[in-house]
């Protein structure tokens, strides 16, 4: 499965190559994602970015989930 997400907020994120898509809205900066971007990633990192991580800052929302093909 691959989620897509909208940034809600600026940031930057050290697993920038798990990054799939990416469709800029800003300045294209390796390792920044600029709100308003939409990306592509596994749900682990979805999760992360949805406040899953350790300060529980969510940075993204949801806008489309992808099934696997089989």
């Amino acid at each position: 499965m691959v989620i897509k997400l909208q940034a809600i907020k600026d940031f930057t994120l050290g697993r920038f190559g798990e990054l799939e898509n990416i469709e800029r809205v800003g300045a294209d900066t390796i390792g920044k994602i600029n709100k308003n971007d939409k990306f592509e990633c596994s749900k682990e990192l979805a999760d992360y970015l949805l406040g899953k991580n350790i300060k529980g800052v969510i940075v993204a929302k949801v806008i489309e989930v992808i099934p696997s093909k089989k």
